[in-house]
């Protein structure tokens, strides 16, 4: 399998649309979905405006079937381990080597682009539930993710660490991931494919949504979503450290209500109850995976636009005049925040206006600036 796909794009320069499926070894409808899409543009080009490139993530991975070879390469582009790992002359593991090869590719990508950079990151789950997009929660990422009209799912990167879709926003790239449905549904595929022609409107790289795959990519996720959350925010990872014994309840599904001290699965101490009420996301039911299951808030959507304007008001300039914070000593755009003083909702105040959480959660947080690109 190549690294890339396939590519296609107008005479004229414009945004470029990188879509990257198989970051995950087990994960392949990504991959198909980009193969499928790329089929019917190169069939019917008409009203293309900009660059749309597909990618393989986990080459290695993607011809074994499983989910890594050696480790997670979806949490390990923390940029120290990315500028380590093209500096070692000898040789590397799989994801390492995999990693080094796709940071190549995304950068000539980049360095090649003559507009906007977003980047789709496409991924599938081992338990049943809906489609749904992930961001980090800056303004560039929200304005796009809001086209997609699945449920949004904000703070998981505060949970996990190291992901590529951190990395890339850090890289002034707009990111979105979007989780398109279980490994094995072939329906998997369809939803990949409809984000994809929705990213390629949202993008620019097309000129207007009249073609018929836009609209049938619309309605395909919409009729799915019917019902559901609109925005969540991820406030619990049960972690699984390597080694450990996890196995969760059978008849579980993302975005299924928990209750606090509910029964959910079987732990190294015994049966392990969820720690808070909330929204069940991505529960574990394969073999590798660090991640047992996730709870999430339901947040409200007038909070998005307030967050907006806050952001852009500059309040961050205040923060530390509140009881609890301080300004980090080292760091721009970073503040410390002593929860022992900090009697109110620090953790989100903080995500209102534009930070996200560093590090473990605990008495002290370190809160850092998002990139936010204000206009």
């Amino acid at each position: 399998m190549s690294r890339e796909l396939g590519r296609v794009e107008a005479a004229d320069p414009g945004p470029t649309l990188i879509c990257l499926g198989g970051l995950h070894g087990n994960e392949p409808a990504g991959v198909l979905a980009i193969d499928r899409v790329l089929r019917q543009i190169y069939r019917r080009p008409e009203g293309l405006a900009g660059r749309f490139v597909g990618i393989a993530g986990n080459r290695r991975a993607l011809e074994a079937d499983c989910r890594f070879l050696a480790h997670d390469l979806n949490r390990a582009w923390k940029p120290s381990s990315v500028e380590r790992l093209e500096a070692l002359p000898g040789p590397l593991d799989d994801e390492d080597q995999e990693l080094v090869e796709l940071n190549a590719s995304l950068s000539r990508i980049a360095d090649e682009a003559p507009g906007r950079i977003y980047l789709l990151d496409l991924h599938t789950i081992s338990g049943p539930g809906p489609a749904f997009a992930i961001l980090d929660d800056t303004l560039q990422n929200r304005e796009v993710a809001l086209d997609f009209p699945v449920p949004l799912v904000l703070g998981l990167e505060e949970e996990l660490g190291g992901t590529l879709a951190s990395y890339m926003t850090a890289q002034g790239a707009t990111v979105i991931g979007f989780e398109a449905g279980l490994h094995d549904d072939p329906g998997s595929v369809d939803r990949a494919a409809a984000a994809i022609w929705i990213a390629l409107d949202s993008c620019g790289v097309f000129e207007h949504e009249s073609r018929s795959e836009v609209v049938a990519a619309r309605e395909l996720l919409r009729r799915q979503a019917d019902g559901l959350a609109r925005i969540v925010e991820v406030r619990y990872r049960h972690s699984v450290d390597e080694g450990e014994s996890f196995q969760m309840d059978p008849g579980f599904s993302s975005f299924d209500p928990v209750e606090a001290g509910q029964e959910v699965g079987t732990g190294r101490n015994g049966r392990v109850r969820a720690p808070r009420s909330g929204l069940l996301l991505m529960p574990l039911y394969q073999e590798q995976g660090s991640d047992g299951f996730f709870l999430a808030s339901e947040v409200r959507p007038i909070w998005l636009p307030v967050s907006t304007a806050v952001r852009r008001l500059g309040v961050e300039r205040f923060l530390h005049w509140l009881p609890g914070v301080e300004r980090h000593p080292k760091r721009r755009q970073t503040f410390i925040v002593d929860r022992r003083y900090a009697r109110w909702s620090a953790r989100q105040l903080f995500h209102l206006l534009g930070f996200r959480q560093e590090g473990k959660a605990g008495p002290r947080l370190t809160m850092r600036r998002r990139r936010d690109q204000l206009r």
